[in-house]
């Protein structure tokens, strides 16, 4: 981590960009020398041209929607006492907040979602969390905020059964340390077949990170109805007070479904009730973790 923690929080003054700002005290406190950045997004004939009707053009439109911006700011930084700056930009929601992360140089990214969208179409798109996380290069964490956290004392991390999945264990180690928690690795049983696999590589990677300094537990799920791993991994992470699910991909929307096979990558950021983290894998440092398997 570099001297200068900064974290960038998308503002669009829903109820979900709100609390997940008030979450990113948590988050921040968490670290050293922290800051946060808010940045609004102004889409053409998007969402703040109707929510701020008063404004008939582009730079009052901009104008209203920095004030409002900085008032958050004021009184985010007078009830947690963490230094915040303030942006506002034009053009396309996930695009900005890529262009704004890779800018500030953001460690994190945090934003609210509002869950799975109903409309067809967008439900094939995606919403621009995951469109967010497709993209950026910094860790990016979505809150729905229907379970507030108070801690980051346990991280919830799925983990499957091919060796590719298991050389991301390198940066949950890494914001494991950070927030000093543990780590719960979840696998789940799908087939008979798969038992002493699966725990093969389960006790591996929990072996692992414990070696490395970090308290892990497992668990491996029995999933006889074979629904896929999504609603079995979160019910459990429910169960055992997680406080962030962490998932990973590979850099670039091509290879978003690496790690969770079609969509279900998606179904966790859509679902889950507590923050979820997706982690891009530096596969340079970490390619080699697992030759000896």
């Amino acid at each position: 981590m570099s001297d200068s923690f900064k974290i960038l929080v998308p503002i669009g003054f829903s109820e979900q960009s709100l609390t997940a700002l008030n979450q990113a005290s948590i988050f921040a406190k968490a670290t050293e020398n922290a800051s946060i950045t808010l940045l609004s997004v102004i889409e053409e004939g998007g969402f703040f041209s109707k929510i701020f009707s008063s404004s008939n053009n582009n730079d009052a439109l901009h104008a209203e929607v920095s004030k409002k911006l900085k008032e958050i700011a004021r009184n985010f930084k007078a009830d947690h006492n963490i230094n915040v700056e303030t942006m506002v930009a034009e053009g396309v929601v996930y695009e900005e907040i890529a262009r704004v992360s890779s800018m500030i140089d953001a460690k994190l990214v945090i934003m609210g979602t509002n869950g799975k969208p109903q409309n067809l179409k967008k439900r094939f798109i995606g919403s621009n969390a995951y469109r967010t996380a497709a993209l950026v290069q910094p860790p990016v964490i979505t809150i729905k905020g229907e379970r507030l956290i108070t801690k980051i004392d346990t991280i919830v991390f799925p983990l499957l059964m091919d060796r590719h999945s298991k050389e991301k264990v390198g940066p949950t180690l890494e914001y494991a340390r950070l927030f000093k928690a543990k780590v719960m690795v979840v696998a789940v049983k799908e087939e008979d077949s798969q038992l002493n696999i699966l725990r093969g590589h389960v006790n591996q990677v929990e072996t692992f990170i414990r070696d490395h300094g970090v308290p892990c537990e497992h668990k491996i799920i029995e999933n006889p109805k074979r629904r896929g791993v999504v609603r079995p991994i979160l019910h459990h992470a429910y169960e055992a007070e997680g406080d962030l699910v962490i998932i990973t991909e590979e850099a670039g929307p091509t290879d978003i479904t690496d790690y969770f096979l079609g969509n279900e990558m998606q179904s966790v950021i859509y679902h889950s009730e507590i923050p979820v983290m997706c982690v891009t894998p530096k596969a340079v440092k970490y390619e080699q973790m697992w030759d000896s398997f």
